[in-house]
């Protein structure tokens, strides 16, 4: 997919000129854009994650979509701040790039782990209280009257119970995680804004930026939805299957929290070697 797209680093590069270049804007929005997606499809954003999580919380299509603004949201808000206090509290003169990058990034793995553990909480819970399990029961009842008739009764009722556990939270704590860590091409994209006193236009940039990133997010949720109901129509309705439904969730909480903690401990060793 990345053959796809062009190169990040030049899309930025061209980016960043745009602000030198007034005169420009749709097409300076276009590149935008295409930066933003070829930075999603990037390792990174927790696309990987993001796909888990959806299937194993049997997610919907609304639910992709969240997540994919959700990233894309929390990159231009982080972009944005730093960049502020790059620009105007002299964090620079405090600390460098790579120690805060390093340490957002401990703090985005450090979210995963609690995503992880959340999903494995609301697992647990579900079993506790009988959910995704069907059950069925049968009740007849028949009367006479002695003046010359009768009445038979009788009544069927089954009830499945088929609950996604896709909580709004752990959403927007995947989307932070994601985009905690801004891309070098929007901070330096609001600096060189700050700087040349287009600031505003500069933000605009980072927006579309994220509009980039969150299509691409989204196609990513969605494939991993699409393959979700295409295996399950495929396979169709089998008794091992509803079994393997059920351990699905699990694998998926066990899948995030291992995610994380590994995230984390990567963040630690670029931190330390920062």
């Amino acid at each position: 997919m990345t053959g796809l797209l062009p190169d990040a680093g030049a899309l930025a590069e061209r980016m960043t000129g745009f602000l030198e270049a007034p005169g420009f804007a749709p097409l300076a929005l276009l590149v935008a854009f295409l930066a933003g997606a070829a930075h999603a499809v990037q390792p990174g954003h927790g696309k990987t994650l993001a796909a888990a999580y959806l299937v194993g919380a049997q997610g919907r299509v609304r639910d992709a979509a969240y997540l994919g603004a959700s990233v894309a949201a929390m990159h231009t808000v982080s972009a944005l701040v730093i960049a502020l206090a790059w620009t105007f509290l002299s964090l620079s003169d405090h600390l460098s790039m790579a120690r805060l990058t390093g340490g957002l990034g401990v703090v985005a793995g450090v979210i995963v782990v609690v995503l992880g553990l959340w999903m494995l909480r609301g697992w647990c819970a579900g079993r506790r209280h009988g959910h995704g399990h069907g059950h069925g029961h049968e009740h007849g009842h028949g009367h006479e009257h002695g003046h010359g008739h009768g009445h038979g009764h009788g009544h069927g009722h089954g009830h499945g119970h088929g609950h996604g556990t896709v909580d709004r939270p752990g959403l927007w704590l995947l989307g932070v995680s994601g985009g905690l860590v801004p891309a070098p091409a929007a901070f330096v994209l609001l600096v060189s804004g700050i700087f040349s006193g287009r600031s505003g236009f500069a933000l605009l940039l980072v927006v579309v930026f994220g509009a980039g990133m969150a299509l691409v997010l989204f196609g990513v949720g969605l494939l991993a939805l699409g393959g979700r109901t295409f295996v399950l129509r495929g396979l169709g309705d089998r008794a091992w299957l509803h079994r393997a439904s059920r351990v699905g969730p699990l694998l998926a909480a066990l899948g995030v929290t291992v995610a994380g903690c590994v995230l984390s401990a990567v963040a630690v060793g670029n931190l330390l070697a920062a």
